[in-house]
């Protein structure tokens, strides 16, 4: 009966000294607030004893899941926001006042100060600087435009990096996991630090998790596409230098499956993929397409018509024109890239050896060319082609529908519409972001109040174990005192 209670007494030391070290490994991990807490089991076992059946961990599926898509959400809104952000402070300074819409109408009232002096060469310099400093700026926006899309284009590929990186050392994890499991082992830190991984490449993609015997694990897109079973799946992406206006980029390939790209089937929703994604494929498009549009309305509001009795050449590009060209694009239809050539003709332009004059006078697209000129008798005084081009200003024009400008606006308005588009992208975007950060970090502190450390709680079960140490070594005392005993009685 002694042997037993020493066994017993004994158990119980055992016990206490596993309790004790999981304590004190959740103490340590305390700081850490995705970090779940380990539980150790205690069983009867037989003769009376007591063991540690096991180390578990607390954990909440639904909370998991959901930090999971949060964070996929934030991440991908957060990229979206920050190219927008890019993408405004650079076109569209209020403090400088220098966006295209800005400047289009700077160069309108630049032209009514020049038709009521038109006999003023200073003022026509003035005027035709003011058409070079709104052509610069459409230039800049359209490198600026091109300089994000190409970024986001570059950061697809680091993304993918990181995606095979993750899989692969998810794939090492979960093969000591499964082992660990069927050798009845302590897996509570293999198992949090798979969760962390978990997490990473939520970052990236959306990510759905599915648990299996043996505390193994798949992994899928939030389009359904496998990421991992039993192996990792092949994450593919080929980019290219550099993105040409109106080209599309390359696609993200999950298991062979394109993930992004207009024509992708299975595109993921979230992470920052789908968030770069947007970026490349959508927003700087359709804003590059806008630029493009202005460019194409400026060479049409600004194109010399044949002054003839009986016209019959076709219009040329007259103040504004592109690559040296003498045509006037075609109405209506985007032109990729035209943003990026659009500038003041050379022939109109006194930096370049230009006549000012011939803004007023015509005959800039075909010199020399009396077919072009609007002042055929060479009067000082002449202001009826200055004040036709303030009319076309605000004359409602064509637009590409797919530029998302009205179909029919002036080229003022469409200034002003495209700086509207992009600041209300910016505002939507950053809002969401915002919102989608703040529940990615209140579903964070939720899942870790659930099941981190709470250190009051380790330290009152820290107690209870030094007063079930204390009991057993006074039950070892007293056995110990009852076999002296025993040995002196005989």
């Amino acid at each position: 009966m002694l042997s037993l209670g020493l066994d017993i007494a004994r158990s119980g030391l055992g016990v206490n000294g596993e309790q004790s070290s999981v304590i004190s490994r959740n103490i340590a991990n305390a700081g850490n607030l995705l970090t779940s807490r380990k539980i150790a089991n205690v069983i009867t076992g037989q003769g009376g004893g007591v063991v540690v059946a096991s180390i578990t961990r607390a954990t909440s599926d639904a909370l998991t899941r959901s930090l999971q898509t949060s964070m996929s959400n934030a991440a991908a809104q957060t990229v979206v926001a920050d190219a927008l952000g890019r993408l405004e402070a650079t076109v569209n300074d209020p403090a400088l006042d220098s966006s295209p819409a800005a400047l289009i109408g700077k160069l309108r009232d630049q032209l009514q100060v020049y038709a009521t002096n038109p006999d003023s060469p200073t003022i026509a310099a003035t005027t035709v600087d003011s058409g070079r400093r709104l052509a610069f700026a459409l230039n800049e926006a359209s490198s600026s435009v091109q300089e994000v899309r190409n970024q986001a284009n570059a950061d697809l590929r680091v993304s993918v990096d990181g995606i095979n990186a993750l899989l692969g050392k998810f794939a090492a994890l979960n093969r000591e996991i499964i082992k660990s499991s069927n050798d009845g082992a302590d897996i509570t830190d293999q198992l949090d630090a798979r969760d962390e991984i978990v997490r990473g490449l939520s970052q990236e993609l959306g990510v759905r998790s599915i648990s299996r015997a043996n505390n193994d694990m798949a992994l899928f897109t939030d389009s359904g596409l496998t990421l991992f079973d039993t192996v990792a799946r092949q994450v593919t992406f080929q980019p290219t230098a550099s993105i040409a206006p109106g080209v599309a980029g390359q696609a993200v390939y999950v298991d062979g499956v394109p993930v992004t790209g207009n024509d992708a089937m299975m595109a993921v929703h979230s992470g920052r993929i789908a968030g770069l994604a947007i970026v490349r494929d959508d927003l700087t498009v359709t804003y590059q397409r806008q630029l493009d549009e202005i460019a194409r309305g400026l060479i049409e509001v600004f194109a010399e018509s044949d002054q003839s009795a009986s016209p019959s050449l076709s219009d040329v590009s007259g103040f504004f024109t592109y690559s040296g060209s003498s045509s006037v694009p075609v109405s209506g239809i985007t032109v990729n890239g035209l943003a990026a050539l659009i500038r003041v003709n050379a022939n109109v332009d006194p930096k370049v050896g230009g006549d000012a004059t011939l803004l007023r006078d015509g005959s800039i697209g075909d010199p020399g060319n009396a077919a072009y000129v609007y002042n055929t008798n060479s009067a000082a005084g002449f202001s009826d082609r200055l004040q036709e081009l303030i009319s076309n200003i605000s004359k409602p024009r064509s637009f590409d529908p797919s530029s998302g400008l009205s179909a029919s606006i002036s080229i003022e308005a469409a200034g002003s519409s495209s700086v509207g588009w992009l600041e209300d992208a910016r505002q939507k975007a950053t809002i969401d972001a915002e919102y989608r950060s703040t529940l990615a970090d209140r579903t964070r502190d939720a899942l870790s109040r659930a099941t981190g450390v709470n250190l009051d709680e380790e330290m009152t079960t820290l107690l209870d174990v030094e007063r079930a140490y204390q009991t057993s070594t006074k039950i070892l005392s007293v056995i110990d005192n009852m076999f002296q005993s025993l040995l002196n009685a005989t």
